[in-house]
C-alpha cells in the first residue's frame, strides 16, 4: 500500500510538471500548429457582426486578425451563442473569446483578461413614443429584455433581486440575441430593452421608433465597464502576447478607426 501510494504522488507530481489536464493551447502550441482560434457571436455589431459576404466583421474581429497577425499565425472564427463564450475557452475549443466582454470580477474567477481595449456603460433601448421611461428606476413594473448572460442581464437581475427594482413588478426577459429582443421591444412584448452602449445605439439606428439613452440611476448614477480578450486561466504566454498586440493596435490607432469604420458599416448593412 506504501509502496501504491508513493508511486501515485510521483505521478502526480511528474503530472503536474508536465501540465497533465491541461486542456487549452499554450502559445507555443499556438505557433506549432500556425492557428489561433477565436470565440464570438457576430450579433453583436458593430463589435461583430455577419457582413454583405457572409463573413464575420467588426471591431473585434479586426482586433484578433491583428493579434493572429502579430503571432504570425491564421485565425480561424468560431461563431456560436455569447453564453458559451466561457467553457468554450476554457476546455480548449477557442483559444481567446471577443465578444465585447466586460471584464467583471466573477468571470476573472475562471478565466484570464487582457488590458481593456475599450470601455462601455449599459444604454436602455426604448419605444420613441415612451416619454415616461428616463432612469434605470423606471423599468418599474416592466418586462425588461437583456441578452442572455450579459452585463445588460446581471444589472436588470441583480436590481430585480435587490436593487431597485426590487418588489416593483419588473421582470427580466432573456434572450439569445438582441436582435430578437428589438424586435420584441416593437412589437410591444416589452416595455424596454437593456444593453451596453454601442449595441444600443447600433439597434435604434436600424430599428424605425426605437431610441435609447444611458442606463442612469434615478440619483445619476452610473456604471462603466471595460471590455477584455478571454483566455484560459493560467495561459500566462499568450496573455502577454495579446496585451502587447493591444498595446500597440491602441498606440497606433487602429482600434479607434476600425470602431468608426464599423459603427457605419454594420448601420449601413442590416437598414
Amino acid at each position: 500500500m506504501k509502496r501504491f501510494l508513493s508511486l501515485l504522488l510521483a505521478g502526480a507530481a511528474l503530472c503536474s510538471l508536465a501540465g497533465c489536464g491541461k486542456k487549452y493551447k499554450d502559445l507555443s502550441a499556438i505557433q506549432k500548429k500556425g492557428e489561433i482560434v477565436m470565440f464570438t457571436d457576430a450579433r453583436w455589431a458593430p463589435f461583430e457582426y455577419v457582413g454583405e459576404a457572409g463573413k464575420e466583421e467588426g471591431v473585434d474581429v479586426d482586433i484578433a486578425r491583428a493579434i493572429a497577425e502579430d503571432l504570425n499565425v491564421g485565425l480561424r472564427i468560431i461563431n456560436a451563442d455569447f453564453d458559451g463564450f466561457s467553457l468554450a475557452v476554457q476546455n480548449g475549443q477557442a483559444d481567446i473569446a471577443i465578444a465585447a466582454i466586460t471584464i467583471t470580477a466573477e468571470r476573472a474567477e475562471t478565466l484570464d483578461f487582457s488590458i481593456p481595449y475599450t470601455n462601455s456603460c449599459q444604454y436602455i433601448l426604448k419605444q420613441e413614443a415612451d416619454t415616461a421611461l428616463r432612469s434605470l428606476n423606471d423599468l418599474a413594473g416592466l418586462r425588461v429584455g437583456v441578452h442572455l448572460g450579459t452585463t445588460g442581464d446581471f444589472l436588470v437581475s441583480e436590481q430585480i433581486t435587490g436593487g431597485v427594482l426590487a418588489g416593483t413588478g419588473a421582470e427580466v426577459v432573456q434572450y439569445k440575441s438582441l436582435q430578437e429582443a428589438a424586435l420584441a421591444l416593437m412589437k410591444g412584448d416589452l416595455g424596454a430593452l437593456v444593453c451596453d452602449d454601442l449595441l444600443a445605439k447600433n439597434l435604434a439606428a436600424v430599428n424605425r421608433g426605437l431610441t435609447c439613452f444611458e442606463a442612469r440611476f434615478a440619483d445619476g448614477t452610473i456604471t462603466e465597464e471595460f471590455y477584455g480578450v478571454a483566455v484560459a486561466k493560467g495561459n500566462t504566454a499568450l496573455l502577454e502576447a495579446v496585451n502587447a498586440s493591444l498595446k500597440k493596435q491602441m498606440e497606433n490607432g487602429s482600434i479607434a478607426r476600425s470602431l468608426d469604420y464599423h459603427i457605419m458599416n454594420s448601420s449601413l448593412i442590416e437598414e
